[in-house]
């Protein structure tokens, strides 16, 4: 780290940085008591670095966001240009990076989408497309599963279902849930395909139990994220697109991970050619460079606003670097054919992470679309018995799955735990075969850790 800042301010030594950030920074998701937080000094490509100079591949995006990887110049300059000419202007005013990415994301994004609401984060998209289906359909009711998370704030947290929204509860009203596809774990007892998408037509007789015509709005990840990386069977989606049109439902789609060529599409809904009436998004909207969220929507959701006001706002809604930032993400991911490499760079990484399940007998299960991917670790391959539940036990350290991490993160492999016995491996969409070699290497010496732990 380099004596004295660009800004002119002398840096701060490792020891000092350390001290100040847990004496007065409450660090998010952890028990605050023994923390030791490894200290960033920098990012180039797909790397970041310490303060002292080790160098750690990022294999998870950070928070799989950082799409395009760190320090882009093209991204830099973009919103180096903007903060000198108009750093922000608020909401009722009309911008040029607004309108152009506004037209860009309706460019993008599937089918007749075509219109956006502007926030900061995937929690606040996803609040506002909970208001989007009530007020748009007069309904109160919203539907969301057990198995998935759609942000933090208080509105987002009661969609979600881990041990994270245990302390929100009691939360807001007229929020129930439903059983969703898991494959590898069907709560239905069944297998894909005589199963005959029983987690499907589930989600209709919820709608029937609730009364159809008080449920506004189905939510969900088109791919689970945090919980678990569990990609539906083929069917599924399109079934569940019939039964909201069937009943009026809104079909809102949470594509804050899975969005901007995750999966190796736009987005992971085009795998199975659906399209949602409310799709919101945010992480690689501008590969993590600013924070910007968005609600986008089809014309007969933004139609019931033409002659009513749409009560919702932010601050910050349609930031200016916000909006610059995306703009050049999404010129950037079609120069640079970031879709297509997230879909061949994918096959390969899925392909390495199978030869590891041939290999170690902790591994249960490896599933995914494009890069993201997940690895799933168990004691038992014939009970699936987990290495740790978090729905009946909570964090609790130190686990294999986190002994894993570990050793993976000491061999110079960043890798995001998620809140099950998944490892969730997302790397930027730049990684290169080589890059991900690397990683499996890491992670080949690392599950010798879980699979200590292999009961049979």
């Amino acid at each position: 780290m380099s004596e004295q800042c660009k800004c002119g301010q002398k840096a701060l030594d490792a020891e000092t940085i350390k001290k100040w950030e847990l004496d007065h920074v409450l660090y998010p998701w952890q028990v605050q008591k023994g923390l030791n937080p490894l200290i960033v000094d920098r990012a180039e490509g797909n790397y970041f670095y310490d303060i002292n100079g080790k160098q750690y591949l990022d294999f998870t995006s950070q928070f799989v966001y950082s799409n395009l990887g760190h320090a882009d110049k093209r991204m830099v300059k973009a919103i180096s240009d903007q903060v000198a000419r108009l750093e922000t202007a608020s909401s009722p005013f009309a911008t040029e990076p607004k309108a152009k990415l506004a037209k860009l994301i309706a460019d993008v994004t599937p089918g007749d989408i075509s219109k956006t609401y502007f926030s900061t984060s995937g929690a606040e998209a996803n609040e506002g497309a909970v208001k989007l289906a009530r007020m748009s359909t007069g309904r109160e009711k919203i539907i969301s599963r057990f198995v998935g998370y759609h942000g933090s704030t208080y509105g987002a947290m009661a969609l979600s279902n881990d041990y994270r929204n245990w302390a929100c509860e009691p939360s807001i009203p007229s929020v129930t849930r439903c059983l969703g596809p898991y494959c590898y774990r069907c709560p239905f007892g069944a297998t894909y395909p005589a199963c005959d998408l029983q987690c499907a037509k589930h989600v209709e007789d919820v709608i029937r139990f609730e009364g159809e015509k008080r449920v506004a709005g189905f939510i969900s990840e088109p791919i689970v994220g945090a919980n678990g990386i569990i990609v539906p069977p083929d069917g599924y989606w399109q079934k569940i697109r019939e039964i909201c049109d069937k009943y009026g439902v809104m079909l809102i789609l949470d594509e804050v991970m899975t969005g901007f060529g995750r999966t190796g599409k736009w987005f992971a809904c085009e795998h199975w050619n659906v399209v949602p009436d409310i799709m919101t998004m945010a992480k690689g909207v501008t590969s993590g460079y600013v924070p910007l969220g968005a609600t986008s929507m089809r014309p007969h959701v933004a139609a019931a606003f033409e002659n009513k006001q749409w009560v919702h706002g932010h601050t910050y809604s349609g930031h200016a670097l916000g909006m610059a930032a995306g703009v050049a993400a999404i010129e950037i991911y079609k120069e640079d054919n970031m879709i297509e490499n997230a879909a061949k760079m994918g096959e390969y990484l899925i392909d390495k992470v199978r030869e590891l399940q041939d290999k170690h007998p902790s591994v249960g299960d490896v599933r995914g679309k494009g890069l993201f991917v997940g690895m799933e670790l168990v004691k038992n391959r014939k009970t699936k018995e987990p290495i740790h539940d978090p729905w009946i036990e909570g964090p609790r350290t130190p686990t294999a799955k986190m002994k894993v991490l570990g050793k993976v993160m000491q061999e110079g492999v960043y890798c995001l735990p998620g809140q099950t016995s998944v490892l969730m491996m997302a790397p930027p969409l730049t990684v290169t075969k080589a890059e991900i070699d690397r990683a499996i290497a890491a992670f080949d010496v690392a599950l010798a850790l879980s699979d200590a732990e292999v009961t049979e």
